[in-house]
């Protein structure tokens, strides 16, 4: 069961360790938006008593007194996501934060988003992860009125929790970056299409610099807590086959998605090896003749964004895990497409 089989990859110790800080509630952090003016960031910053935290852009807080300052929250519990609903007192008609789960948002800034790049969030639901995305391309023009370079497509195949994801970015992101520009398309696009079909709308606003994909996968944090029918009665090793045969599929699609040289970050909630190192070795062995492929290692500065500098490094990629770090659990690994062979770019549509 659950039980036997991550004790048997963590070690009885270790496990013990780990399923106890399982069980501990994890605080969010407060994601300040990119987009407010400093004028009332500086102010939220007094009323909600913020403290940086090792996240760039996100603070423990507490909630303030003052009634003026205390806003209603919406909350996605398996996400553990809370955007502010009614707006409080932001400028500029944006909402002023979200609470976010750290791992979360480190896993946006690993993604190392510039400005100008075209970006490609593949599974964006609820959208904490694109609001981070979203302010490393957008946020410094915006607020000193240069033009704005750059996309991010935000994509979310479930049409909806793709309606949920365009109401919280565009509840928060400056309105310039919806507007049209060029005679174009506008800066950020919203998408409701599935990765695993072989052409579709994430497809047509390629070819991407960065590509997160945060799929669908076991979350024991989740089954653990048994919310719904989320429990660890369903848990079992078919479902993990199940998961992993259709993550190996999704992370190959979208290598076809990347530019040469562009990076593909593959983050999953899940503990087992079969959802993590697992998938990412099936990818590369799967795209041998296809495409050139680097395994990237974790930058000083991301591993700085993880409380007591606890990330794990695997054979494939990073584990954060809550015994050691408090975050997660959460994996990811970034993968540089280097080149597209002949024979690969030969049945390129674009």
């Amino acid at each position: 069961g659950w039980h036997a089989a991550h004790s048997e990859r963590f070690g009885a110790e270790r496990w013990q360790d780990l399923h106890h800080a399982m069980h501990r509630e994890v605080d969010p952090l407060l994601f300040l938006n990119p987009f407010l003016p400093p004028i009332v960031a500086e102010t939220l910053e007094e009323e909600y008593s913020l403290v940086p935290s090792s996240v760039p852009g996100a603070y423990s807080f507490e909630m303030p007194e003052n009634p003026t300052f205390q806003c209603r929250l919406e909350e996605f519990p398996h996400e553990n996501a809370f955007f502010v609903e009614v707006q409080g007192p932001a400028g500029d008609g944006v909402s002023p934060f979200a609470l976010l789960e750290g791992a979360q948002l480190l896993v946006a800034h690993a993604l190392q988003v510039e400005e100008g790049d075209e970006v490609l969030d593949a599974c964006a639901a609820p959208g904490g992860k694109a609001l981070v995305l979203a302010g490393a391309l957008f946020a410094r023009a915006a607020a000193e009125g240069r033009r704005l370079t750059g996309r991010l497509v935000a994509n979310e195949s479930s049409k909806r929790r793709a309606a949920e994801l365009q109401r919280v970015v565009r509840r928060y992101a400056h309105p310039v970056v919806f507007e049209a520009h060029g005679g174009g398309a506008a800066h950020i696009i919203f998408t409701s299409a599935d990765l695993s079909t072989p052409s579709n709308s994430m497809e047509r606003n390629g070819p991407y610099d960065r590509i997160l994909l945060d799929v669908p996968s076991t979350n024991d944090h989740v089954l653990l807590k048994g919310h719904g029918a989320n429990t660890l009665e369903q848990w079992s090793m078919g479902k993990l086959k199940v998961h992993a045969d259709k993550q190996v599929k999704l992370l190959h699609n979208a290598l076809w998605l990347l530019k040469e040289g562009g990076i593909v970050l593959y983050s999953v909630t899940a503990l087992s090896k079969e959802e993590t190192d697992d998938v990412i070795e099936a990818v590369v062995r799967k795209a041998s003749g296809k495409f050139v492929l680097e395994i990237l290692p974790l930058d000083q500065h991301i591993l700085c964004m993880v409380p007591a500098l606890a990330a794990e490094q695997t054979h494939w990629g990073t584990h954060l895990l809550p015994d050691t770090s408090g975050f997660g659990p959460r994996y990811f690994s970034r993968i540089r497409l280097v080149k597209r062979t002949h024979a690969a770019v030969e049945h390129l549509r674009w």
